[in-house]
């Protein structure tokens, strides 16, 4: 899948010029007017980086920032404006973790330079987290789904894989060996306890967090009797789902 790059500014300008200068280093672009569109388009997809402008307003610049890192920790954000000035400012790119802040100025091109840099940084993975990194199994009916949290969970240094129903889930855990399996409960086809059924019968040593929208605490109790490891109840925060998948990990040899 190709990783793909927001950039977010109301000048029509601006927007072409970087959805030209992003394309040619190999990243998908999608451009957008206003942050409140960009906000909405977070809900469905996570990308690797948002460019931003830094202009007053409530989605835009710094309370933009704050919203995007409400919902990503991780993304990588650069925001376009004035030369920055006051160590208020400077407070604000820490705090939020602001990749760059660069002058508005495309004909200098240190600030091109700078640009295709963040992009190119890569993975968020230390390479002494390289040999810890731990195999997860999405599985979900829901593609908008699988591809949201299996994109933020490779940024945050997990090896991830995906399954579309829970015949392709049992496929894939018969072929390799994976430490959890994130298992939507309600799926066309199998449904999410029968999957987990296979799953326990097929290697006992994987822990399962079943992923669900539901709250039937007859069925969550099913799935805590077969074996589960856990439950996610959709919609969650990526950081409540990280700290859930470490405390297994924790508690794993």
């Amino acid at each position: 899948m190709i990783e793909r790059v927001f950039v977010v500014d109301e000048d029509v300008g601006v927007r072409d010029f970087l959805y030209e200068l992003i394309s040619e280093v190999g990243f998908g672009v999608l451009t957008v007017p206003t942050g409140l569109e960009a906000l909405e388009r977070l809900k469905k997809e996570r990308p690797v980086l948002i460019i931003i402008e830094d202009t007053p307003g409530e989605f835009s610049g710094i309370p933009l920032a704050k919203k995007i890192r409400e919902l990503d920790r991780d993304i990588k954000i650069i925001m376009l404006g004035p030369q920055p000035q006051g160590q208020a400012l400077a407070r604000h790119i820490e705090e939020i973790h602001i990749a760059a802040y660069l002058k508005k100025d495309f004909q200098n091109p240190e600030i091109i330079k700078n640009i295709l840099l963040v992009l190119k940084e890569g993975s968020f993975i230390k390479p002494q987290d390289q040999k810890k990194r731990r195999r997860i199994l999405i599985v979900d009916d829901e593609i908008e789904s699988r591809e949201i949290i299996g994109n933020t969970l490779r940024r945050r240094g997990f090896d991830v894989d995906t399954a579309s129903s829970g015949e392709e889930c049992i496929e894939k855990v018969q072929a390799r060996f994976f430490d959890i399996v994130l298992l939507d409960i309600t799926m066309s086809g199998m449904d999410g306890l029968l999957t987990l059924k296979h799953i326990r019968d097929i290697n006992g040593q994987i822990k399962v967090v079943m992923v669900t929208a539901l709250q039937n605490k007859a069925i969550l109790a099913e799935a805590n009797a077969m074996g589960a490891s856990g439950t996610i109840i959709k919609p969650f925060n990526f950081d409540t789902l990280e700290h859930t998948l470490l405390s297994i990990f924790s508690a794993t040899p």
